[in-house]
């Protein structure tokens, strides 16, 4: 009995692991987008020209991971933001957009990959 415990509490320990801090899920996305001085300070933070908050720093530390393993590591969620925002960027803030794949993707090897996570 203890052996079926103790591998429940490893298998739930392992699955916890796979995924990524959810407690920044209940963001209101709508809000940020819709405030040009977040998205400038957000965007300055990931980009390593100016503060973090909190929040935003989680997401820069995991940043590189999260480019190069298509989000593997992402909630269903994390995957649904990700898109709404990044399109909302691109398609709003082109300079911005510009400034973070720059900076993220300098070479452009995430960007056949990254397509295809924005069309998933």
């Amino acid at each position: 009995m203890k052996s079926i415990i103790l591998l429940l509490c490893i298998t739930v320990f392992v699955v916890a692991e796979e995924t990524y801090d959810t407690s920044s899920d209940n963001i209101n996305l709508d809000e940020v987008l819709g405030n040009e001085r977040l998205i400038t300070s957000y965007s300055k933070c990931l980009i390593n020209q100016g503060p973090c908050t909190p929040e935003v720093k989680k997401l820069k530390d995991v940043l590189p991971e999260v480019l190069e393993t298509r989000c593997a590591k992402c909630s269903e969620k994390q995957k649904q933001k990700g898109k709404q925002l990044v399109n909302e960027i691109k398609n709003k803030n082109p300079e911005i957009w510009k400034q973070l794949v720059a900076y993220y993707d300098p070479q452009g090897k995430y960007e056949e990959a990254f397509q295809d996570f924005l069309k998933s």
